[in-house]
């Protein structure tokens, strides 16, 4: 796909793991073997990343001879690629079939010309905003309370809006999810949401579903932190969308090196959208 080889976050990790690894990547959009549990797996000489997102198989990553690099080497490539690439490519895939569906749509009705001018103005209204995230909610995992925050900090300030509090701040006061949802131009940050009350989860769940389906200015952007595992999610009794959204822009702060965790040029490649003229 053009769109993904002229993406910003695509360059930038070409270059990072030729300069670090010595090795360059490719783009295919089919995947090679059935077995879509893989993480990552050899393929000959090359080593294969299996991109997938959300139940969406978004096609492989190819390292060219990059079966012939050590584990640990194989493994902080793993780290790049599902930081970097997989959610823009996932951006551009939700990006190409809403469009489809949008050209599907003008063919057969005179009404889609409405759903093309809610996005038109949708647009219009967050130009003013040099920076758009990609999610209303970002689930920040780390061992490490002040690690955590520390990110929320970097995204809050990176994202431009007003108000950053904490929900535990505001709880009393804002006791519905409407209420949270009329929060425009604030981020949300919740320290630990396996410390939140039955009656708070049930608030977060009831305002994700309050949501719109498109990132916007006019609702809050809530940073779940927390210490848990991808794998631990699913056995937690919340429910499917909240597991789901915190699983979407699930960010392994531990993961990444200690002077990289706040690094304006990673977070802007996970969180935020690329700019009109890169697509």
């Amino acid at each position: 796909m053009k769109q993904i080889l002229e993406d910003s976050a695509w360059k930038k990790t070409l270059q990072l793991i030729e300069e670090k690894y010595g090795k360059t990547l490719q783009f295919r959009a089919l995947k090679l073997l059935n077995d879509q549990k893989k993480t990552a797996y050899s393929h000959g000489d090359d080593f294969i990343i299996p991109l997938s997102l959300k139940n969406h198989d978004l096609g492989n990553i190819i390292i060219n001879r990059g079966s012939f690099l050590s584990d640990e080497q194989k493994s902080e490539i793993v780290d790049l690629i599902k930081f970097l690439v997989e959610p823009q490519v996932y951006n551009l895939h939700l990006k190409t079939t809403e469009q489809n569906i949008l050209n599907q749509k003008d063919n057969s009705e005179r009404e889609s010309r409405k759903v093309v001018k809610l996005y038109a103005d949708l647009d219009d209204h967050e130009e003013n905003r040099s920076k758009k995230l990609l999610s209303q909610i970002i689930h920040l995992k780390s061992h490490t309370p002040q690690t955590r925050h520390k990110v929320a900090l970097k995204i809050h300030e990176m994202s431009e809006r007003n108000l950053f509090v904490r929900l535990n701040d505001i709880i009393n006061t804002t006791t519905t999810a409407e209420e949270i949802l009329s929060l425009s131009d604030t981020t949300i940050y919740i320290e630990d949401i396996e410390m939140l009350s039955a009656t708070e989860v049930h608030l977060l769940e009831r305002f994700l579903t309050l949501l719109p389906a498109e990132c916007s200015d006019s609702c809050p952007v809530i940073l779940v932190g927390s210490c848990l595992l991808m794998e631990s999610l699913s056995s937690k009794p919340w429910s499917i969308q909240l597991k789901n959204d915190l699983s979407g822009f699930y960010f392994d702060i531990d993961r990444v090196p200690l002077v990289q965790q706040t690094s304006h040029e990673i977070l802007d490649l996970l969180f935020f959208e690329v700019n009109e003229s890169m697509s």
